[in-house]
C-alpha cells in the first residue's frame, strides 16, 4: 500500500488553527478574573429592601467595553453578584451601580392600566442618576447599597 504525503497533511493550515484558537480564547476560562461580591440593599433608615428585584453593576473602563455583573435581591435584601457564572462575583475595579426593585403591585389594575408604584426613588434605576458606586478588590467584597423611598428628600446636591 502506497501512502501519499498529501494524505498525511491536515486539511487546514497552522495559521488558521492559531487564529481560531485565539478567537475562542476570549470565551470560557480565558475571561477576566472575578472576585466574590455580596451585600445588602437597605433604605436610609436601615431596613432592608424586601420586595425583591435586582442589582446591576457596570465596570468603569477607560478603554474597551465595560463588564457587567448582576444579582437578584433576596427577600432579606441580600444579593450575590454574577458575571460569567452563577455567583462568581465581579471584575476588579470601580463599578457604577443601579437597583431595580420589584414594584408595589397593590395598586396594579390591568383593566385600568394603573402602573404599580415604585418602591425606591426611580433615580436609582439608572447608572447615570443613581450616584451609586463601589470598587471591587482582590478577595471577598461585601457592600451595603443604600437607596431612598420615592418622594423622600434627597441628600444629593
Amino acid at each position: 500500500m502506497v501512502v501519499d504525503d498529501a494524505c498525511l497533511q491536515p486539511p487546514f493550515s497552522l495559521p488558521i488553527v492559531l487564529v481560531a484558537m485565539a478567537c475562542l480564547s476570549g470565551c470560557g476560562p480565558g475571561h477576566a478574573k472575578t472576585y466574590p461580591v455580596s451585600g445588602k440593599v437597605l433604605f436610609g433608615d436601615g431596613t432592608p429592601l424586601t420586595t425583591g428585584g435586582a442589582i446591576h453593576c457596570e465596570s468603569v473602563v477607560t478603554e474597551g467595553l465595560p463588564v457587567n455583573a448582576r444579582g437578584a435581591i433576596r427577600a432579606d435584601g441580600t444579593f450575590v453578584l454574577s458575571t460569567f457564572a452563577d455567583g462568581d462575583g465581579a471584575v476588579s475595579g470601580k463599578h457604577r451601580v443601579l437597583v431595580r426593585a420589584q414594584r408595589d403591585a397593590v395598586d396594579y389594575r390591568k383593566e385600568e392600566d394603573v402602573i404599580p408604584k415604585p418602591i425606591i426613588e426611580p433615580r436609582f434605576e439608572r447608572y447615570e442618576t443613581s450616584g451609586l458606586e463601589f470598587t471591587v478588590k482582590e478577595g471577598n467584597n461585601d457592600f451595603t447599597v443604600v437607596v431612598e423611598r420615592p418622594g423622600r428628600p434627597s441628600n444629593r446636591r
